[in-house]
């Protein structure tokens, strides 16, 4: 017998009612990541500076009505996990790439103006990656007893992210989105919670999925060069297919496990595993 769900405020649409058990992040990224070819212990690696272990834990809680849940995986979720890094070579947003002339390569990124990719959709993209940083914002979470402190938004920008998530707004206009896409041939399968760094006189969100990273920057005007790498807010549309991503994941594992390369060196960067 299903229990019964609590009764509370959703806080995207603001009305009461009964309330879906959330996930931080979509649950469909946890069976992703579940290893296919250790079908004896596929659950994914939970890894925190205090914590490495196997474990099936989900961080969810009562958090949005059924209406906003439909609205989150519709207008963003549904898209992008068919298009992210599926493993064993499954990888959609890369082909749809492949098949794109690029508007700049060279060594280090192929940059792809977006609006010239067939079957690319710029607005699910926004609206994932922005979605989850927001729920990142609205509440605390924890994952296998472990707390996850979130993200800070503060109130002026979660309420302006809020009202473009309900449809209410446009996109902030203190918000610039990057999406960097992995070039290595087998990427990890891993993603981590959203985390923050201070850049200048903003803050810069980073959510890592397989095989795609997000950087959602926030706080005052957008310098030039976010505005220039910003999937919405630059002519170009850039989508970046670099290493960058994951040699930023790599080396916060890294850490995570105590070590650190020297200043005159770096680990190399591995490909996943399938």
């Amino acid at each position: 017998m299903e229990r019964p769900r609590p009764v509370g405020v959703c806080p995207l649409c603001l009305r009461t009612g009964e309330l879906c058990d959330s996930h931080l992040v979509p649950k469909a990224l946890y069976r992703v990541v579940r290893a296919a070819d250790h079908r004896s212990h596929p659950d994914p690696v939970l890894m925190t500076s205090k914590v490495r272990r196997q474990t099936s834990f989900q961080a969810t809680q009562y958090l949005l009505c059924a209406e906003c849940e439909k609205r989150f995986d519709q207008n963003g979720e549904d898209w992008v996990m068919r298009h992210c890094y599926r493993g064993r070579g499954r990888f959609r947003l890369r082909e749809l790439l492949q098949r794109t002339t690029p508007i700049h390569a060279d060594e280090e990124d192929t940059i792809f103006n977006a609006s010239n990719v067939a079957g690319m959709d710029i607005e699910r993209v926004v609206y994932f990656c922005v979605s989850v940083f927001w729920r990142a914002s609205v509440r605390r979470w924890e994952s296998s007893g472990q707390r996850y402190e979130g993200i800070t938004l503060g109130p002026k920008y979660q309420e302006e992210i809020r009202a473009y998530l309900l449809g209410d707004a446009g996109f902030p206009q203190n918000a610039a989105v990057m999406l960097i896409v992995s070039a290595l041939p087998r990427p990890h399968l891993s993603f981590n919670f959203p985390d923050t760094t201070r850049i200048d006189s903003s803050h810069a969100h980073t959510l890592h999925i397989p095989g795609l990273t997000f950087q959602l920057g926030m706080g005052g005007q957008p310098s030039a060069g976010a505005r220039e790498t910003c999937i919405v807010r630059s002519e170009f549309h850039p989508i970046f297919v670099s290493k960058d991503g994951d040699e930023r994941v790599q080396r916060h594992v890294l850490r995570m496990m105590g070590k650190k390369a020297p200043a005159w060196a770096k680990y190399p960067l591995v490909n996943g595993a399938v």
